[in-house]
Protein backbone atom coordinates (compact mmCIF):
# COMPACT_ATOMS: atom_id res chain seq x y z
CA UNK A 1 0.00 0.00 0.00
CA UNK A 2 2.66 2.18 0.55
CA UNK A 3 4.24 1.87 -2.99
CA UNK A 4 0.79 2.49 -4.35
CA UNK A 5 0.65 6.02 -2.07
CA UNK A 6 4.11 6.99 -3.84
CA UNK A 7 3.14 5.79 -7.11
CA UNK A 8 0.05 8.52 -6.85
CA UNK A 9 2.43 11.29 -5.84
CA UNK A 10 4.94 10.16 -8.74
CA UNK A 11 2.22 10.23 -11.54
CA UNK A 12 0.29 13.37 -10.61
CA UNK A 13 4.02 15.29 -10.34
CA UNK A 14 4.34 13.70 -13.64
CA UNK A 15 1.42 15.38 -14.82
CA UNK A 16 1.98 18.35 -13.57
CA UNK A 17 5.68 18.37 -15.37
CA UNK A 18 7.48 18.15 -12.29
CA UNK A 19 8.79 14.35 -11.99
CA UNK A 20 12.01 14.24 -10.72
CA UNK A 21 13.26 10.50 -10.69
CA UNK A 22 15.91 10.14 -8.34
CA UNK A 23 14.28 12.25 -5.71
CA UNK A 24 10.91 9.88 -6.36
CA UNK A 25 13.24 6.92 -5.78
CA UNK A 26 14.37 8.29 -2.77
CA UNK A 27 11.05 8.96 -1.42
CA UNK A 28 9.89 5.27 -2.28
CA UNK A 29 13.06 4.04 -0.46
CA UNK A 30 12.44 6.57 2.61
CA UNK A 31 8.78 5.71 2.87
CA UNK A 32 9.26 1.86 2.60
CA UNK A 33 12.01 1.91 5.21
CA UNK A 34 9.24 3.81 7.30
CA UNK A 35 6.76 1.61 7.06
CA UNK A 36 8.41 -1.08 8.06
CA UNK A 37 10.02 0.82 10.96
CA UNK A 38 6.40 1.70 11.75
CA UNK A 39 5.51 -2.27 11.96
CA UNK A 40 8.72 -3.23 14.10
CA UNK A 41 7.65 -0.36 16.47
CA UNK A 42 4.54 -1.37 16.71
CA UNK A 43 5.25 -5.02 17.35
CA UNK A 44 7.68 -4.23 19.81
CA UNK A 45 4.79 -1.78 21.75
CA UNK A 46 2.52 -4.18 21.57
CA UNK A 47 4.40 -6.89 22.99
CA UNK A 48 6.09 -4.73 25.76
CA UNK A 49 1.89 -4.62 26.86
CA UNK A 50 1.59 -8.03 26.35
CA UNK A 51 -1.28 -7.48 23.73
CA UNK A 52 1.37 -9.46 21.44
CA UNK A 53 1.17 -13.04 21.93
CA UNK A 54 1.55 -16.43 20.20
CA UNK A 55 -2.24 -16.95 20.22
CA UNK A 56 -3.19 -13.52 19.26
CA UNK A 57 -4.76 -12.26 16.01
CA UNK A 58 -1.68 -10.28 14.66
CA UNK A 59 0.68 -13.31 15.28
CA UNK A 60 -1.74 -15.48 13.63
CA UNK A 61 -2.11 -13.38 10.21
CA UNK A 62 1.91 -13.08 10.09
CA UNK A 63 5.36 -13.31 11.44
CA UNK A 64 6.01 -11.67 14.71
CA UNK A 65 9.93 -12.16 15.73
CA UNK A 66 9.26 -11.75 19.36
CA UNK A 67 5.35 -13.24 19.70
CA UNK A 68 6.88 -16.24 17.56
CA UNK A 69 9.87 -16.51 19.66
CA UNK A 70 12.25 -15.91 16.53
CA UNK A 71 14.54 -13.33 17.75
CA UNK A 72 15.42 -11.45 21.46
CA UNK A 73 13.98 -8.42 22.46
CA UNK A 74 17.61 -6.46 22.47
CA UNK A 75 18.05 -8.19 18.37
CA UNK A 76 14.72 -6.82 17.82
CA UNK A 77 15.23 -3.36 19.18
CA UNK A 78 18.45 -3.10 17.02
CA UNK A 79 16.69 -4.17 14.55
CA UNK A 80 14.07 -1.49 15.04
CA UNK A 81 16.69 0.99 15.25
CA UNK A 82 18.58 0.46 12.53
CA UNK A 83 15.49 0.59 10.21
CA UNK A 84 14.44 3.70 11.60
CA UNK A 85 18.50 5.22 11.21
CA UNK A 86 18.26 4.07 7.64
CA UNK A 87 14.85 6.01 7.17
CA UNK A 88 15.85 8.94 9.07
CA UNK A 89 19.03 8.93 6.72
CA UNK A 90 17.02 9.20 3.72
CA UNK A 91 14.61 11.86 5.53
CA UNK A 92 17.74 13.90 5.78
CA UNK A 93 19.06 13.59 2.16
CA UNK A 94 15.51 14.92 0.93
CA UNK A 95 15.66 17.77 3.49
CA UNK A 96 19.00 18.61 1.84
CA UNK A 97 17.91 18.22 -1.76
CA UNK A 98 14.30 19.44 -1.23
CA UNK A 99 14.41 21.88 1.76
CA UNK A 100 13.15 22.65 5.24
CA UNK A 101 9.26 21.98 4.55
CA UNK A 102 10.02 18.15 4.13
CA UNK A 103 10.52 17.75 7.43
CA UNK A 104 6.59 18.80 7.91
CA UNK A 105 5.98 15.49 6.45
CA UNK A 106 9.21 13.60 7.76
CA UNK A 107 7.67 14.81 11.48
CA UNK A 108 4.03 14.23 10.95
CA UNK A 109 5.05 10.47 9.71
CA UNK A 110 7.65 10.31 12.44
CA UNK A 111 4.75 11.10 15.10
CA UNK A 112 2.50 8.44 14.06
CA UNK A 113 5.20 6.01 13.31
CA UNK A 114 6.25 6.13 17.16
CA UNK A 115 2.92 6.54 18.80
CA UNK A 116 0.71 4.20 16.42
CA UNK A 117 0.86 1.56 18.82
CA UNK A 118 4.35 2.77 20.22
CA UNK A 119 5.16 2.69 23.96
CA UNK A 120 4.45 4.02 26.29
CA UNK A 121 1.82 6.00 24.66
CA UNK A 122 -0.32 4.80 21.71
CA UNK A 123 -2.96 6.51 19.37
CA UNK A 124 -4.80 3.05 18.51
CA UNK A 125 -5.68 2.50 21.97
CA UNK A 126 -7.69 6.17 22.27
CA UNK A 127 -9.29 5.82 18.60
CA UNK A 128 -6.73 7.32 16.90
CA UNK A 129 -5.43 5.04 14.76
CA UNK A 130 -7.95 4.80 11.72
CA UNK A 131 -7.50 9.16 11.39
CA UNK A 132 -3.97 8.74 11.77
CA UNK A 133 -3.82 6.05 8.27
CA UNK A 134 -5.98 8.18 6.73
CA UNK A 135 -3.51 10.91 7.15
CA UNK A 136 -0.27 9.20 6.79
CA UNK A 137 -1.09 7.07 3.40
CA UNK A 138 -3.01 9.95 1.96
CA UNK A 139 -1.80 13.45 2.70
CA UNK A 140 1.55 12.38 3.69
CA UNK A 141 2.51 9.86 1.74
CA UNK A 142 1.07 11.20 -1.17
CA UNK A 143 1.52 14.72 -1.11
CA UNK A 144 5.35 14.22 0.57
CA UNK A 145 6.11 12.39 -2.42
CA UNK A 146 4.84 14.96 -4.84
CA UNK A 147 6.38 17.70 -2.51
CA UNK A 148 9.81 16.22 -3.00
CA UNK A 149 9.90 16.65 -6.45
CA UNK A 150 7.83 19.89 -6.88
CA UNK A 151 8.79 21.45 -3.55
CA UNK A 152 5.10 22.37 -3.28
CA UNK A 153 1.86 20.71 -2.77
CA UNK A 154 -0.88 22.31 -5.42
CA UNK A 155 -4.43 21.91 -3.85
CA UNK A 156 -5.74 19.40 -6.14
CA UNK A 157 -2.45 16.88 -4.83
CA UNK A 158 -4.33 17.06 -1.00
CA UNK A 159 -8.04 16.03 -2.44
CA UNK A 160 -6.15 13.46 -5.06
CA UNK A 161 -4.68 12.05 -2.34
CA UNK A 162 -7.80 11.41 -0.27
CA UNK A 163 -9.55 8.28 -2.30
CA UNK A 164 -6.07 5.58 -1.61
CA UNK A 165 -6.41 6.95 1.59
CA UNK A 166 -9.81 6.12 2.57
CA UNK A 167 -9.59 2.91 0.93
CA UNK A 168 -6.54 2.24 2.99
CA UNK A 169 -8.19 3.25 6.20
CA UNK A 170 -11.24 0.36 5.26
CA UNK A 171 -8.16 -1.71 5.64
CA UNK A 172 -7.85 -1.44 9.17
CA UNK A 173 -11.09 -0.53 10.09
CA UNK A 174 -11.68 -4.10 8.82
CA UNK A 175 -8.62 -5.59 11.19
CA UNK A 176 -10.25 -3.59 14.36
CA UNK A 177 -13.52 -5.30 13.98
CA UNK A 178 -12.22 -8.61 13.34
CA UNK A 179 -10.53 -7.97 16.47
CA UNK A 180 -13.08 -6.07 18.26
CA UNK A 181 -13.54 -8.87 20.94
CA UNK A 182 -9.66 -9.62 21.47
CA UNK A 183 -9.12 -6.09 22.27
CA UNK A 184 -12.33 -4.98 24.03
CA UNK A 185 -10.89 -7.85 26.53
CA UNK A 186 -7.22 -5.95 26.89
CA UNK A 187 -8.64 -2.38 26.76
CA UNK A 188 -7.99 -1.39 23.86
CA UNK A 189 -10.32 1.57 22.13
CA UNK A 190 -9.62 1.10 18.46
CA UNK A 191 -12.58 3.25 16.52
CA UNK A 192 -14.59 0.22 16.05
CA UNK A 193 -14.91 -0.07 19.92
CA UNK A 194 -15.49 3.08 20.10
CA UNK A 195 -18.34 2.64 17.78
CA UNK A 196 -19.83 -0.81 18.25
CA UNK A 197 -19.60 -3.29 15.62
CA UNK A 198 -22.57 -2.87 13.75
CA UNK A 199 -21.78 0.89 13.46
CA UNK A 200 -18.03 0.31 12.38
CA UNK A 201 -19.30 -1.89 9.59
CA UNK A 202 -21.15 1.02 8.03
CA UNK A 203 -18.83 3.31 9.11
CA UNK A 204 -16.58 1.01 6.89
CA UNK A 205 -18.42 0.76 4.22
CA UNK A 206 -18.93 4.95 3.97
CA UNK A 207 -15.49 5.19 3.28
CA UNK A 208 -15.03 2.58 0.62
CA UNK A 209 -17.78 4.56 -1.34
CA UNK A 210 -16.08 7.67 0.06
CA UNK A 211 -13.14 6.89 -2.18
CA UNK A 212 -15.10 6.48 -5.21
CA UNK A 213 -16.74 9.79 -4.38
CA UNK A 214 -13.64 11.70 -4.01
CA UNK A 215 -12.20 10.20 -7.31
CA UNK A 216 -15.12 11.12 -9.15
CA UNK A 217 -14.77 14.59 -7.62
CA UNK A 218 -11.10 15.09 -8.86
CA UNK A 219 -11.48 13.66 -12.11
CA UNK A 220 -14.09 16.25 -13.17
CA UNK A 221 -12.65 18.97 -10.95
CA UNK A 222 -8.86 18.45 -12.57
CA UNK A 223 -9.80 16.73 -15.77
CA UNK A 224 -8.33 13.74 -14.75
CA UNK A 225 -10.76 11.32 -16.46
CA UNK A 226 -8.17 8.31 -16.21
CA UNK A 227 -9.32 8.31 -12.65
CA UNK A 228 -12.48 7.28 -13.62
CA UNK A 229 -10.71 3.72 -14.08
CA UNK A 230 -11.12 3.14 -10.43
CA UNK A 231 -14.71 2.45 -11.70
CA UNK A 232 -13.73 -1.43 -12.68
CA UNK A 233 -13.06 -2.11 -8.95
CA UNK A 234 -16.20 -1.51 -8.30
CA UNK A 235 -17.78 -5.03 -8.98
CA UNK A 236 -15.29 -5.99 -6.27
CA UNK A 237 -16.28 -3.12 -3.82
CA UNK A 238 -20.21 -4.46 -4.10
CA UNK A 239 -19.24 -7.29 -2.86
CA UNK A 240 -17.05 -6.23 -0.26
CA UNK A 241 -20.03 -3.70 1.27
CA UNK A 242 -22.04 -6.55 0.93
CA UNK A 243 -19.70 -8.66 3.39
CA UNK A 244 -19.94 -5.81 5.75
CA UNK A 245 -23.37 -5.79 5.80
CA UNK A 246 -23.44 -8.70 7.84
CA UNK A 247 -21.57 -9.67 11.00
CA UNK A 248 -18.46 -11.97 10.70
CA UNK A 249 -19.86 -15.54 10.38
CA UNK A 250 -19.13 -18.28 12.93
CA UNK A 251 -16.97 -20.12 10.87
CA UNK A 252 -16.62 -19.54 6.87
CA UNK A 253 -17.97 -21.79 4.26
CA UNK A 254 -14.36 -21.96 2.83
CA UNK A 255 -10.81 -21.66 4.18
CA UNK A 256 -10.37 -18.04 4.45
CA UNK A 257 -6.69 -16.88 4.97
CA UNK A 258 -5.74 -15.41 8.68
CA UNK A 259 -9.12 -16.67 10.07
CA UNK A 260 -10.11 -15.87 12.51
CA UNK A 261 -9.85 -12.43 10.66
CA UNK A 262 -12.30 -12.00 8.28
CA UNK A 263 -13.48 -8.61 7.38
CA UNK A 264 -9.78 -7.28 6.92
CA UNK A 265 -9.13 -9.83 3.93
CA UNK A 266 -11.87 -8.43 1.90
CA UNK A 267 -11.27 -4.57 2.61
CA UNK A 268 -7.34 -5.23 1.52
CA UNK A 269 -8.65 -6.92 -1.61
CA UNK A 270 -10.50 -4.37 -2.53
CA UNK A 271 -8.31 -1.68 -1.67
CA UNK A 272 -5.91 -3.75 -3.49
CA UNK A 273 -8.17 -3.39 -6.61
CA UNK A 274 -9.03 0.06 -6.28
CA UNK A 275 -5.29 1.05 -5.97
CA UNK A 276 -4.01 -0.69 -8.96
CA UNK A 277 -6.74 0.99 -11.42
CA UNK A 278 -5.92 4.21 -9.80
CA UNK A 279 -2.28 4.22 -10.74
CA UNK A 280 -3.11 2.46 -13.83
CA UNK A 281 -5.35 5.41 -14.77
CA UNK A 282 -2.97 8.04 -13.78
CA UNK A 283 -0.20 6.60 -15.59
CA UNK A 284 -2.81 6.11 -19.07
CA UNK A 285 -3.75 10.27 -18.32
CA UNK A 286 -0.19 10.80 -18.42
CA UNK A 287 0.62 8.78 -20.90
CA UNK A 288 -2.05 10.34 -23.12
CA UNK A 289 -1.44 14.29 -22.34
CA UNK A 290 2.29 13.36 -23.57
CA UNK A 291 0.96 11.91 -26.42
CA UNK A 292 -1.64 14.63 -27.36
CA UNK A 293 1.29 17.19 -26.27
CA UNK A 294 3.47 15.72 -29.27
CA UNK A 295 1.49 16.75 -31.86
Amino acid sequence: MTVTSAAIGGLLAARDGVFDGPRFVLALVGLVLAHLGSNLVNDLGDYLRGIDAPDSPRAQYGPHGLAHGGASLARFALATALVLAAATAVGVWLVVLAGPWVLAFALGGAFVLLFYSGFPWSLKYVGLGEPSVLLVWGPLMVGGTYYVMAETVPAHVWVASLPYGLAVTAVLMGKHIDKLEFDSARGVWTMPRLLGEARARRFTQALIVAGYLAALAVAIWQVMPGLLLAALALPVARRVLAVFQRPKPAQPRRPVPGWPLWFVNFAFYHTRQFGAYLVVGLALQVAVERLLDAF
